[in-house]
């Protein structure tokens, strides 16, 4: 079997790859780059421009696994730096707890920085009890809403509900970001969530938000394409909350809610025609002064991991028909909303959201995340996470 040639030591090879790279020769590039991975400090780098090469040749499955690879291979060595600096500077702040915990995600990934270990070991000892900043984070652990849901396992052609139901750590960080972002905006709007008095969840798969709505008060219902989600996961009363519908083609009167979702990225499902008949169709059945919010993947996002369960293919799909928050944004200007706004979300790479603590169920833990969405994104308008928040009014 002959093999190509590649340069001596990854550098080199990263040095090459990159060369070839920057000429247009993707195909020349993957051999060095992938061989350059092989060093830590450079493997983040290298694998996402492995996933560059394979994207511009079409081969759609390999770039789906290469940005995996990417996303997942920790932090590099400006990454760490930086982790170490915002923990000193926490821990200058005052804010012990955070400090530790960020001091101990370094030291997980590299034990080199000698005085980290003693830094943490002091953060500790003066953070006091660990209490969630976010208000809206310790009323969502109030209401019992931080972890996974009962399920009923009827059928196993419904495979797909169950993972979403009970998945992993960087997808349940994900989702519970989500769900924080959502309550945020949803209050930002009205005031409070309970002002909301009916909603619609567009492509509610397991009617998780119009589930999570409910515990608020609201009078909350969900369309999908299939109803695999509640035949399984759901409680037999929510069926009457539900109906197999698409979400181009309403079956509900004018002005029938307060409030219309789309969330965990449906609508990168949607052609551009299909997003303008649903924007529509959102735009008719919410009553005057009514709120859209939907969610969606960034493609500007260089960590994007997206959900875990999801294989090669349906990534390499998906990716493909992402949609830049600014374009999304303008689709909903177009089509009548008014006070569009983009928020980014999940800023942080999955390596970083591992530190999270145990299956991310914890709400102190979570509570940093959010504030650490929120931080980056007040002080950098161009921030990006690994997906975006968009809301708009009737």
């Amino acid at each position: 079997m002959k093999r190509l040639a590649l340069p001596d030591g990854s550098r080199a090879a990263f040095d090459a790859g990159l060369a070839l790279f920057e000429t247009g020769d993707h195909r020349a590039a993957v051999g060095p780059l992938q061989k350059a991975a092989e060093d830590p400090r450079l493997r983040a780098r290298a694998l996402y421009l492995v996933a560059e090469c394979f994207q511009h040749l079409g081969a759609q499955s390999a770039a789906a696994i290469a940005y995996q690879q990417a996303a997942l291979s920790g932090p590099g060595d400006d990454d760490k730096r930086l982790l170490y600096e915002s923990a000193r500077a926490l821990r200058e702040e005052g804010r012990h707890a955070e400090a530790a915990d960020r001091f101990e995600t370094l030291l997980a990934w590299d034990a080199t920085y000698e005085d980290a270990w003693k830094l943490h070991e002091d953060s500790r000892s003066c953070a006091g009890p660990a209490v969630p900043s976010s208000a809206l984070v310790r009323d969502l652990e109030a209401r019992g809403l931080l972890g996974n849901s009962d399920s009923r396992i009827a059928a196993y052609d419904a495979l797909f509900y169950v993972q979403f139901d009970h998945t992993g750590l960087h997808d349940s960080i994900k989702k519970r970001l989500e769900l924080v972002q959502l309550l945020t905006a949803v209050g930002d709007a009205v005031g409070d969530v309970t002002a909301v008095a009916t909603s619609l969840d567009v492509g509610s798969g397991t009617l998780r938000y119009p589930q999570v709505l409910d515990r608020y008060g609201v009078r909350s219902y969900g369309i999908d394409l299939s109803d695999a989600g509640i035949r399984v996961c759901v409680d037999e009363r929510w069926a009457r909350r539900f109906a197999v519908a698409d979400g181009t083609a309403m079956p509900f009167r004018e002005g029938s809610f307060d409030l219309v979702t789309c969330m965990m990225g449906t609508v990168n499902h949607l052609s551009a025609a299909q997003r303008e008949r649903f924007l529509a169709e959102a735009f008719r059945t919410l009553r005057p002064g009514g709120l859209l919010v939907v969610s969606a993947w960034d493609p500007a996002c260089r960590f994007q991991t997206f959900l875990s369960f999801y294989s090669p293919a349906e990534m390499a799909q998906l990716r493909s028909r992402l949609t830049e928050r600014e374009l999304l944004r303008a689709e909903f200007t177009e089509a009548g909303f008014a006070e569009a706004r983009a928020t980014p979300f999940c800023t942080s790479p999955d390596w970083q959201v591992t530190g999270a603590g145990a299956a991310g169920t914890n709400a102190d833990q979570l509570a940093r995340l959010v504030d650490l969405d929120r931080d980056r994104t007040a002080h950098d308008p161009t921030a990006v996470g690994q997906m975006f928040l968009l809301t708009a009014r009737r």
